[in-house]
C-alpha cells in the first residue's frame, strides 16, 4: 500500500519533533520540516492518483478522508514553520498519517465527470473546513487531557511537551474560526450544485451542515461577547465536529456503504 509512506514519514517527523523538543522546546529541526514537507507531497501525489480517474473525479469515503488528512499535514507543516508549538505538531502529523492510510483502499463513485473549476473549488473550500475544524476537535482532545491531569494534580508525562494552555486555546480559535469562514463559503457555492436535494440525497448533509455551522457561531460569537474558553469552548467544538462529520462522512457512508448509491 502506497498510502503507507506518508503514515510512515509523518510519523518519523512527529517522533523527531517529540524528541527535540524534550531536549530544546526552542529549536525546530530542518529534518523534521523536510520529513514533513516530503510526507505532504508524497500524500498529494498518491492522493490525486487516487481520486483522478479515467472515469471522472472519485472521491470515496476513505479518499475524502486521506484529502482532510492532507490538510491537516499541510496546515501543520505551514505552523511548525512560522510558530512555536512545541510538540503539538506531533499530534497533528499522527492524525494526517492515519487519515492517510486509507487512500485507494475503497473504489468510490465517479460522482464528477471533466469537473469544472466552480465544483473542484467547492471541494478544495470543504476539504480545507473539514481539515482545519478537524485540527481543532484535535486540539481540544490535548487540551481535555491537560485538564484532566491538571485537575488530578498527576504528572503530565508527554503533555508537558505541548505548549501552555493559553497557547493551546488561542490555536483552537485560530482553527474554528479559519474553518468556520471557509465552511460558510463552502454552503454559500454550494447553493449552485443543489437542483433537487430529494433527488441527489443531500437533504440530511445540508441539515447537519448548517446546523454544525450554528454550532460554530454560536461558539465564535461567545469567545467575541463573553470571552468563553476552557470547558465551554471544548464542549461547543466537540459538538459542532461531531455534526459536522455526520453531515459528510455519516451520510456518506450510508449513502455508499449501506444502500449504494451517491451524491448526484
Amino acid at each position: 500500500m502506497l498510502s503507507i509512506l506518508p503514515l510512515t514519514l509523518y510519523l518519523a517527523a512527529a517522533i523527531l519533533l517529540a524528541r527535540s523538543t524534550r531536549a530544546a522546546p526552542d529549536i525546530r529541526p530542518l529534518l523534521v520540516l523536510a520529513l514533513t514537507a516530503l510526507g505532504v507531497a508524497v500524500h498529494a501525489v498518491i492522493l490525486f492518483r487516487a481520486i483522478d480517474t479515467d472515469h471522472g473525479l472519485s472521491l470515496a469515503i476513505t479518499d475524502t478522508a486521506s484529502l482532510v488528512g492532507f490538510v491537516v499535514g499541510a496546515t501543520t507543516l505551514l505552523g511548525m514553520a512560522t510558530m512555536r508549538l512545541g510538540a503539538l505538531p506531533s499530534a497533528l502529523l499522527v492524525l494526517a498519517g492515519v487519515l492517510a492510510v486509507g487512500t485507494g483502499v475503497i473504489s468510490g463513485f465517479a460522482e464528477i465527470h471533466a469537473p469544472q473549476w466552480e465544483i473542484t473549488a467547492h471541494i478544495t473550500l470543504a476539504a480545507l473546513a473539514a481539515g482545519w475544524l478537524s485540527i481543532a476537535a484535535a486540539v481540544v482532545l490535548l487540551l481535555s487531557w491537560q485538564d484532566t491531569r491538571l485537575r488530578a494534580r498527576t504528572p503530565m508525562g508527554i503533555l508537558a511537551l505541548l505548549p501552555p494552555v493559553e497557547t493551546m486555546e488561542t490555536t483552537l480559535f485560530r482553527a474554528v474560526a479559519g474553518g468556520f469562514i471557509v465552511l460558510t463559503f463552502v454552503l454559500v457555492t454550494g447553493l449552485f450544485f443543489v437542483t433537487d436535494v430529494i433527488a441527489q440525497h443531500l437533504i440530511h448533509k445540508m441539515v447537519l451542515a448548517i446546523t454544525a455551522w450554528l454550532v460554530f457561531a454560536v461558539l465564535l460569537w461567545g469567545r467575541y461577547r463573553f470571552g468563553w474558553r476552557g470547558r465551554k469552548a471544548r464542549q461547543f467544538t466537540t459538538a459542532g465536529f461531531v455534526i459536522l462529520a455526520l453531515a459528510y462522512f455519516g451520510s456518506k457512508f450510508v449513502l455508499e456503504q449501506v444502500l449504494g448509491r451517491h451524491w448526484g
